[in-house]
């Protein structure tokens, strides 16, 4: 009997639930067709207020729309927009109500209007006020990404738990793996900071550190001060805390390691140039890094052409058409330079580096002069974005593409030096020049072809270097004494040398700036380097045999 009553009193309790849930669905449909098509406009004053008390889920993106004045009726529906930069532009639209979704064509593609065909809800500043009570959480139901993930940052703090279940709704629909990360950190917080069960705490904080949120060791932390929790729950919040942070400098040393990388690939396309010049002529050419900055102004030159000439807005056109440009224009820089005044001093090691010198300078007055201090290349739309290995470890794919850049520049340079007759007889020069005059090379042209192939890699490298930085007159300068530095550390005319060396700077160059600051990193390069050189004066890949002893 007491089963039967018990039985009888559950079916009457979901009986009471499910009637009321549609009662309460059945409200919020009728309150919002209110706002939408008010009799008066108290009614639609009076429809918000009972909105706003009736806390559905499901009303909660049409109330995000009236709060940020993006309603607008399309036929029957309430609709938003998404994101939108100016009148004349189409852009996607989103249903409010009964289903927060994007509206799709016939071809099961988001639909795209424009503002003229929407007729938008005007509604008051009074009536917006009203949803002060729920105005924190109203930008989680946000077309916007970014408002999407601030809007969870900071529920993080509120101390309002009633509206639950409305972030657990949000959290289903969420698509973005980056705001859905910052979503369940927010859930988890705020059911950690409200909850006496340690068993349930544990576990809460188990979660916020697989999910790897931004805030999760700052959540942790705060959570381990509070005096009044047991001291089991404390410290193991601390030990997760401290795991980590240990697993994000680990991750900040992998980031770092990355970037020494793509450094170091700069360095290289720099400096292989520089080192076959240098072996090859044994001149010292202070104006090699003015090449960088010829080539990265070529880019940006390409870039105007595409836009204002050619009209082409697509940014991966040019900037593929740019990659070959750099090379030719800062390869034929080099070949004048080597016509006017570096053959006339092939035996004057001291005057070419002064000549060669000015030639730095009057380039860098010329282009300031031509472009200004300070200009951008836009970053072609392929390479904006990264490859996310973990939420904290991103890796750009415009130093990704420097990287792969390299490797295909430095693979072409050894087929040329190591598989044709041409570098067959640059090698042949460049170990002794004489003995190959005899043999009928025409030295001259070498010194040509040469001279605009290492000016060329170093034109290459500028376009690189858009990619990461600004483009200014002076940027060669930045590189020269490294590339330098690279070419006497991996042996002068070595190309494994270069390779090694190079690499080697980059990386260290980061991971010192890591720990010091970045001058002090830079001395300790520096000293480093001054030591490696009493022990191996020669670099790391010497001449080894008769050459050597020449």
């Amino acid at each position: 009997m007491r089963n039967r009553k018990k039985i009888g009193l559950c079916l009457i309790l979901c009986c009471a639930v499910f009637f009321s849930a549609h009662a309460a669905t059945d409200s919020t449909r009728v309150y919002i067709g209110q706002v939408l098509h008010p009799q008066q406009e108290e009614m639609r004053s009076h429809a918000i207020q009972r909105l706003v008390a009736l806390k559905q889920a499901s009303s909660f993106p049409f109330l995000e729309a009236i709060n940020n004045s993006a309603l607008y009726v399309l036929g029957e529906k309430a609709i938003t927009t998404g994101n939108r930069k100016s009148e004349e532009e189409s852009f996607p639209v989103y249903e409010l109500y009964p289903i927060h979704r994007i509206l799709l064509n016939a071809e099961g593609k988001p639909l795209l209007l424009n503002a003229s065909g929407l007729k938008q809800v005007e509604i008051s500043r009074a009536d917006r006020l009203q949803l002060i009570p729920v105005a924190n959480w109203l930008n989680i139901f946000n077309a916007d990404d970014q408002k999407r993930a601030m809007a969870y940052g900071q529920l993080q703090i509120t101390a309002d738990t009633s509206l639950l279940n409305i972030l657990s709704g949000a959290l289903k629909t969420e698509t973005n793996p980056n705001v859905l990360r910052a979503g369940k950190e927010a859930y988890y917080t705020m059911l950690l900071n409200n909850t006496t069960d340690i068993k349930k705490a544990r576990s809460l904080m188990d979660l916020l550190s697989a999910n790897d949120g931004d805030n999760a060791i700052g959540v942790l932390t705060a959570y381990a001060k509070q005096k009044e929790l047991p001291q089991p729950l404390r410290l193991y919040a601390q030990q997760k805390a401290s795991s980590l942070d240990s697993h994000y400098v680990f991750l900040q040393r992998m980031q770092n390691l990355f970037s020494g990388l793509s450094l170091g690939s700069i360095l290289i396309l720099i400096s292989l140039g520089l080192a076959i010049v240098y072996g090859l002529a044994g001149i010292i050419n202070m104006a090699h890094g003015e090449f960088l900055m010829i080539g990265a102004y070529a880019t940006y030159s390409v870039e105007l052409l595409f836009n204002n000439v050619l009209h082409i807005q697509n940014t991966d056109w040019f900037y593929l058409a740019a990659l070959p440009v750099s090379f030719i224009v800062a390869g034929a820089a080099g070949l004048l330079l080597e016509r006017l005044v570096i053959r006339r001093l092939y035996t004057k090691p001291l005057e070419s580096l002064l000549a060669t010198w000015g030639v730095s300078l009057i380039l860098i007055q010329l282009a300031r002069t031509l472009f200004g201090d300070l200009t951008a290349v836009k970053l072609p739309g392929i390479l904006s974005g990264g490859w996310q290995v973990s939420p904290h470890l991103v890796l750009p794919y415009s130093r990704l593409f420097v990287i792969v850049l390299t490797i295909v520049a430095v693979s072409v340079i050894y087929w040329v030096l190591f598989r044709t007759r041409l570098g067959m007889q640059i090698r042949a020069v460049t170990q002794n020049r004489n003995m190959s005059a005899c043999l009928g090379i025409d030295t001259r042209r070498v010194d040509a072809i040469t001279f605009f192939i290492g000016s060329g890699l170093a034109g290459l490298a500028g376009c690189a270097m858009t990619l990461i930085g600004n483009v200014v007159p002076d940027m060669g300068q930045t590189y020269i004494v490294d590339s330098f530095l690279v070419v006497v550390t991996g042996g002068v005319g070595k190309l494994v040398g270069t390779i090694v060396a190079g690499l080697g700077i980059g990386v260290f160059s980061k991971v010192l700036e890591a720990f010091f600051e970045a001058v002090y990193g830079k001395v300790l390069i520096l000293l480093g380097i001054m030591i490696f050189m009493q022990f191996k004066s020669k670099g790391l890949f010497p001449d080894k045999g008769r050459s050597a002893e020449d």
